[in-house]
């Protein structure tokens, strides 16, 4: 078979995980087979076939107390311990209503088959019945002298039972709203209450170890039953559905009468299946026994009646199905709401393809999970203390295939000093090796054999095992695997290999070398099966974690907590390369891509990715929230990656790099197409078209420029093209439009655009559906702030116009008055003649139009005929003009008259020196665009009242307000 060629990995996914969505107490079943777990102050929605959480419903920072789903399976109720009741859309995630009611918290919740109430029991002795579309109580029950802890609706009278701690069962009457019946028999707290499929029969079961059946037709109690056990749960069974030891009974019993079938399940840690008839246990399911917590403290129906759930103390959901004959329960699932800090994985199942994965955590148990559906298909017992470590070895030569053809062979160490061999496929034990003096952390198999096991730990030894026991044990029958049976691993080496703890062993992979990481901050290479010591590996700060051997070159790779990894030569014992990145200590490490790639986890929660040539980190994932402790790395070409941590959950990580990169290619070919017809758009003029492909291609700059070539066609193109672009977007494309708004009118340049494209989107959109924008307040205020900075400045311009209109109405009262004499200058001061307009025309029998003319006519005039008067500027804007000056004019002018005087006497005063300077010569003067010729030069009017009498003719010249 020809090999496969190496392939880098740039990326990996979650493609699935394990994680807490179950902390103890509540717990609820819906017809639709959801299941909604207490999980600390939140609810987890889980489906019971994938075993995956579909919702998370945040809840108010206090535990949950109570849950119960609505008979549709589409709403949830729950009650905290912050006695907040809500009533949740499963669907939606989102809380409808939210109330409190009680002095005290919730304990338990249940509602009526129509839907339209909901019982509530407290811890302030009271009962009450809520109306849930109303949102108001409709009757309020005390009369318990203890908590209520059970509430039940009974439809055939319309009436409610609630149990308490106060051993009494009280039948409360909806119509009268009273109490019509106290049911006396228990001595303890009554835990569990339960009816009859008929709807009169009731039974009810405490921690005194028995049940009664009462009648609730007379309220009377028709049967004791003893079950010698403290009972959390109790549920009737129906007998038709195959539950063991039903259909045995139903045949012996006389017509007419039947019995009541009916489940426990309480501290013994078993599920036990009991008959009215006979008031004997009829079946007994053994249970695990592998389960920590050992007591159960819920039992429920499963959808339909075909089975049973079972709650454990430890966290762990059982559903358990009658098989087809009948004969007994079958444990088919086993869900684990909470793995606690997870210490060491390891993949099960042929390399290429793993089908389980074991995981140990801090349990004496290994669980042994389903990659398909995440479920615990087993659990390994025996250890007495937590599991610190595990290894596997796969059995390729004629293994006996367990359950699932599992053909896995697993190592653990544990803090009970044992080192112990499972066969996974059974989950019996195959051999145990006593002889550690403290808790073994560290286990491996060699690589091309499984002739040895090597094991480390806190007593500093390190041991080889000879397996020639277990694998005679392998060869036995399965029936023979008790615990008396188990063969006894021998050691055949040992040694005392550091000063300090042994946190990891490596074995290489010709099986020649091992090397240990040690707390004492070295890492040594040792010789199987001799343990001779070949070289000590110095240079880390602290303690080291982790050790692993390349598997192609002569090195191995040590994991340290001064936060870095370091490879070295196995030739003499060199630091060849250093690899820094982390932030924590670094906990694992494992070599990829035929030693040319590194994958570490650290205390900081994170996944690294490196490049062994360039010491650079290539990638990094973050996939939980506290330690890593434990990774390991299976299927092709190291195509799984499975990490675990202290925040109790098992992320699986698939490789993606080959996926990544054909979602690139075909994205990159996308985004050429596109950019060829929005070239083409341009071309043709088609803003429309370009403006849509501008914003699918996520480019705000092109986006501008297009909207700006819009924009020069007219505001009514603009506006259409706009309209048509905003108008189909959803609201994730609507924010990302209006963050391109924001930052177009942070610019006054672009601000124009920006209020263009936000009234497109205002009148397209109504503000109810812009306001279920995520991010919208931030969005507007930031586009407000600017909004009015451009407001401003536009009104401060605006009104600049109107200065201007007032500076020229006011310039005729800063010209001196000539007269009739003319005035000619020289050359070098050729300046603007007093009375002219700013185009250099004197105004004289100017047409009113002719300034918005491309060409001016000229209008000859005479110099000494011209009198300077009052230019009156009549504009379309004159009121405004008039409305913007106020008052302030007034008080212009008055100063303005006072100055007419000072400007007349410096005036006469600069026209006879300039007289004196004049040639006496004929001289033309420019006046309006023409020139005129003058014989003679006139003396210049010295008298200041004769030049004011002169000027009597006004020029009014009419000037349109340029806009």
């Amino acid at each position: 078979m020809a090999q496969q060629p190496i392939k880098a990995k740039l990326n990996y996914k979650p493609k699935s995980s394990i994680e807490v969505f179950y902390s103890g107490g509540a717990v609820s079943l819906s017809k639709d087979g959801l299941l909604a777990c207490a999980c600390q102050d939140d609810i987890k929605i889980v489906d019971t076939l994938s075993g995956a959480v579909v919702k998370t419903l945040l809840g108010d920072s206090e535990g949950v107390s109570a849950l119960a789903f609505s008979p549709s399976g589409k709403h949830l109720f729950s009650g905290s311990r912050s006695l907040q009741q809500k009533w949740w859309d499963v669907e939606q995630g989102t809380c409808l209503r939210s109330w409190k009611g009680h002095r005290a918290p919730v304990l338990h919740m249940a509602v009526d088959g129509s839907g339209g109430l909901l019982a509530t029991a407290s811890a302030d002795k009271s009962a009450k019945v809520w109306d849930i579309e109303g949102g108001f109580c409709t009757h309020s029950f005390s009369g318990h002298s203890g908590v209520v802890l059970q509430v039940l609706f009974q439809a055939k009278q319309l009436t409610l039972v609630t149990s308490g701690d106060d051993a009494d069962v009280r039948v409360w009457d909806l119509v009268s709203k009273s109490c019509v019946a106290v049911l006396k028999g228990h001595y303890s707290a009554v835990t569990s209450l339960s009816l009859a499929p008929d709807g009169w029969s009731l039974i009810s079961g405490g921690r005194d170890k028995v049940v009664h059946l009462w009648d609730l037709r007379k309220n009377n109690k028709l049967v004791t039953i003893p079950v010698y056990e403290a009972v959390e749960g109790a549920v009737v069974i129906p007998s038709d559905k195959g539950f063991p030891g039903t259909a045995t009974e139903v045949q012996s019993q006389a017509p007419g009468k039947r019995p009541v079938f009916f489940a426990t399940a309480g501290e013994s840690g078993r599920v036990k299946i009991w008959s009215s008839a006979t008031a004997q246990c009829v079946y007994e399911h053994q249970g695990l026994g592998t389960t920590a917590g050992g007591n159960y403290t819920a039992v429920a129906m499963l959808p339909g009646r075909a089975g049973l759930m079972a709650a454990t103390a430890d966290c762990n959901l059982l559903f358990l199905q009658p098989k087809a004959d009948g004969s007994a329960l079958d444990l088919t699932k086993q869900l684990i709401g909470n793995n606690d800090e997870v210490t060491d994985i390891r993949f099960l199942g042929p390399p290429a393809a793993p089908t389980h994965i074991a995981v140990s955590s801090n349990s004496e148990a290994i669980r042994v999970f389903s990659l398909a559906d995440m479920s615990c298909s087993a659990s390994l017992a025996g250890h007495t203390d937590t599991v610190l470590a595990l290894d596997a070895a796969p059995f390729a030569d004629g293994a006996r295939a367990g359950a699932g053809g599992l053909q896995t062979v697993l190592a653990s160490g544990g803090k009970d000093n044992q080192v112990r061999v499972w066969e996974c496929g059974t989950g019996r034990c195959l051999g145990v090796g006593e002889g550690h003096v403290a808790a073994v952390s560290a286990v491996a198999f060699t690589r091309r054999s499984t002739k040895h096991l090597v094991s480390a730990g806190a007593d500093k030894l390190l041991k080889v095992w000879d397996m020639a026991s277990a694998l005679e044990a392998l060869a036995t029958s399965p029936a023979a695997g008790s615990e008396a049976s188990v063969a006894k691993l021998k050691a055949t080496a040992a040694t005392s290999a550091h000063d300090k703890d042994i946190n990891a062993i490596a074995v290489a992979p010709n099986d020649s070398l091992i090397c240990t990481a040690s707390q004492d901050r070295t890492a040594k290479i040792w010789r199987l099966p001799d343990l001779v010591l070949v070289t000590t590996l110095r240079g880390h700060k602290r303690g080291v974690w982790a050790a692993q051997f390349s598997p192609v070159d002569q090195a191995v790779a040590t994991a340290s907590g001064d936060k870095t990894l370091r490879l070295w030569a196995l030739a003499d014992g060199t630091c060849l390369k250093t690899f820094e990145g982390h932030t924590a200590s670094v906990l694992r490490l494992s070599f990829l891509s035929a030693g040319t790639q590194l994958l570490s986890s650290g205390a900081d929660g994170l996944v690294k990715l490196w490049n062994v040539r360039s010491t650079e980190c290539l990638n990094t994932f973050d996939g939980h929230e506290d330690k890593v402790w434990a990774m390991t790395v299976g299927g092709v070409q190291e195509g799984l990656v499975a990490t675990g941590g202290g925040d109790a959950r098992v992320q699986i990580w698939e490789d993606c790099t080959l996926q990544d990169k054909a979602e690139a290619a075909e994205e990159e070919e996308v985004t050429l197409l596109k950019q060829q017809r929005l070239s083409n758009a341009l071309q043709d003029k088609d803003y429309t078209a370009a403006a849509q492909l501008a914003f699918e291609l996520r480019q705000p700059g092109r986006l501008l420029a297009v909207v700006n070539m819009a924009c020069q066609g007219g505001p009514t193109k603009a506006h259409h093209i706009l309209t048509h672009l905003v108008g189909q977007l959803s609201e994730e494309e609507l924010k990302l439009c209006l963050e391109y708004l924001r930052d177009w009118n942070t610019n006054s340049r672009h601000c124009a655009v920006a209020q263009a494209m936000l009234q497109a989107i205002l009148v397209k959109h109504r503000p109810q559906v812009l306001l279920k924008i995520p991010g919208m307040q931030d969005l507007l205020e930031a586009l407000l702030s600017y909004t009015q900075r451009h407001f401003v400045r536009m009104d401060r311009l605006v009104r600049s116009t109107f200065l201007l209109d007032y500076t020229l109405a006011s310039m005729n009262v800063l010209m001196p008055d000539v007269g009739t004499d003319s005035l000619e200058l020289p050359a070098f001061e050729q300046l603007e003649a007093p009375g002219t307009d700013v185009d250099g025309s004197s105004g004289t029998d100017v047409d009113t139009d002719a300034f918005m003319q491309p060409a001016v006519a000229a209008h000859t005039v005479d110099v000494q005929t011209v009198d300077v008067q009052t230019v009156d500027v009549q504009t379309d804007g004159d009121a405004q003009l008039q409305a913007g000056i106020g008052e302030q004019a007034v008080d212009d002018s008055l100063d303005q008259q006072e100055a007419v005087g000072e400007v007349q006497e410096e005036t006469q005063g600069a026209q006879e020196a300039q007289q004196q300077l004049l040639p006496q010569k004929t001289k033309s003067v420019k006046v309006s665009g023409s020139k005129r010729r003058k014989s003679e030069p006139q003396p210049v009017q010295k008298d200041a009242a004769a030049l004011k009498a002169g000027s009597q003719t006004a020029v009014k010249v009419k000037r349109k307000k340029l806009t």
